[in-house]
């Protein structure tokens, strides 16, 4: 079950086949377009690489290698890398100090590089920080940053991906930090369009991968309902909601394929069995509405940074919020082992 991705660098797999990563079979690919405050990578080969994995029906995001410092600056380079490239981004947060061991990055600057990426109205919807570079950290808690694209390396010898996956530990799918992994980086040295590269899992489908990244908009129908996928069931299920494991999804809307009336929407969980102490089913930490600039405008205070989020109880969803002008989407952050729903409609 799972589909399979790959990351590359424009200058270390420089020549590589682009075509030939989507006809073996992979479905998603991450390209380096940023790193510090050096935006580069496009004209280094970048460019050329998301520009033909479009083509060939891989679905894209470009990456950012985090350095310690002048965040600002950097969610700048960031931003403008992707929206030439027209892609989604993913945070790779891994930098090493000079001796080789310590932790260049603070989670306070990842943090803070996040918040820098939000006011440009930049979407990042996954977050590349291993669990040791978390370990070395000193165990933070990650609530409120994106889903985890994990690393455990499989100890076999290298071969296509689908069968070097066979070996991983399951244990590298365990959430940390009070976030689930939704990708794992499994290798280094798969086989791919002759190459030996990184390669990487995600255990749903390509639909449902399309909207963790950021799916197409298009065009509803006056009310319509969205299943959303189950987050990863928490270690204690009767723990505080709020630090349960999270993902992010986006509801996009056309306005001019149809969204002409006002847009509003509720949300709700689906029942669940894991939890005992109450009726408890889920939690809605942020919800934001997506400008036609990429900005984010909160739907409400209390699903913003500050206001903490919502729990969601059995058959109790979300009051609905009406979209303001100018609103082209929603995206979410939320818990739902049992899975979740968006209730959608339209004036006519």
């Amino acid at each position: 079950m799972g589909i399979y991705g790959v990351d590359i660098h424009p200058r270390f797999q420089a020549g590589i086949a682009i075509e030939e990563i989507r006809r073996e079979g992979f479905d998603f690919m991450a390209v380096k377009v940023s790193e510090g405050a050096d935006g580069s990578y496009l004209a280094a080969g970048s460019a050329d690489f998301l520009r033909r994995g479009g083509a060939a029906g891989l679905l894209t995001l470009g990456y950012h290698y985090l350095h310690a410092g002048n965040e600002d600056a950097q969610a700048g380079a960031f931003a403008e890398a992707l929206d030439t490239a027209g892609v989604p981004g993913m945070l790779d947060a891994e930098a090493i100090a000079a001796d080789g061991q310590t932790p260049a990055l603070t989670i306070a600057g990842i943090r803070g590089f996040m918040a820098a990426c939000r006011r440009l109205g930049v979407r990042v919807p996954l977050l590349y920080l291993p669990h040791w570079y978390w370990d070395r950290l000193g165990q933070p808690s990650l609530a409120g940053l994106p889903p985890l694209w994990a690393s455990s390396y499989v100890s076999v010898a290298s071969a296509p991906a689908s069968v070097m996956y066979q070996s991983h530990a399951p244990g590298s799918w365990d959430s940390y930090g009070a976030l689930g992994v939704e990708v794992l980086q499994f290798t280094d040295r798969a086989q791919v369009a002759g190459r030996l590269i990184d390669a990487d899992h995600y255990l749903g489908t390509r639909e449902e991968f399309a909207a963790l990244i950021g799916r197409p908009l298009h065009r509803k129908e006056h009310h319509e309902m969205d299943q959303l996928p189950p987050t990863t069931t928490p270690a204690d299920s009767d723990s505080d909601p709020g630090g349960w494991p999270q993902r992010n999804y986006d509801v996009g809307f056309d306005v001019a394929g149809g969204w002409e009336g006002g847009f509003a929407f509720g949300f709700g969980t689906q029942d669940w069995v894991g939890r005992t102490v109450d009726a408890a089913r889920g939690y809605l930490g942020l919800a934001s509405w997506i400008m036609a600039d990429r900005t984010l405008s909160p739907v409400d205070g209390v699903f913003s940074s500050a206001g903490g989020g919502q729990v969601i109880f059995a058959h109790n969803p979300t009051r609905t919020y009406a979209a303001p002008d100018g609103a082209v989407g929603l995206t979410l952050n939320y818990a739902a082992p049992g899975g979740a729903y968006v209730t959608e409609g339209r004036s006519g």
